[in-house]
């Protein structure tokens, strides 16, 4: 619907909705911090998170350094050696009386 001064019914409704959202989610949320209302949090912290996005709002993270890049060894042109065999076990001792 759209009136003749440029009022558009939707665009209202596009502008008012979110922000009302968002108080409505928040209070909840702070209730239920406090013990006044018995509702998950998860769900009420994923709508305010998905109404943040609607105003652009988003997480960033730390900026990490790269993890270095670790180049192959090279190769070498012999095989590898085998391990040299472990000595044998001592031989066992009787029990003395």
């Amino acid at each position: 619907m759209k009136r003749h001064d440029g009022f558009s019914l939707r665009k209202a409704v596009e502008t008012i909705v979110p922000p009302a959202v968002l108080t409505w989610a928040l209070a909840v949320l702070t209730m239920s911090y406090i013990g006044i209302a018995k509702i998950d949090a998860a769900f009420i912290s994923s709508l305010v998170t998905s109404v943040l996005a609607v105003y652009g709002v988003k997480r960033t993270s730390e900026e990490k350094s790269p993890p270095p890049v670790v180049s192959p060894a090279p190769r070498s042109a012999s095989p590898p050696r085998a391990p040299k065999p472990s000595a044998p076990p001592p031989p066992a001792q009787p029990p003395t009386p």
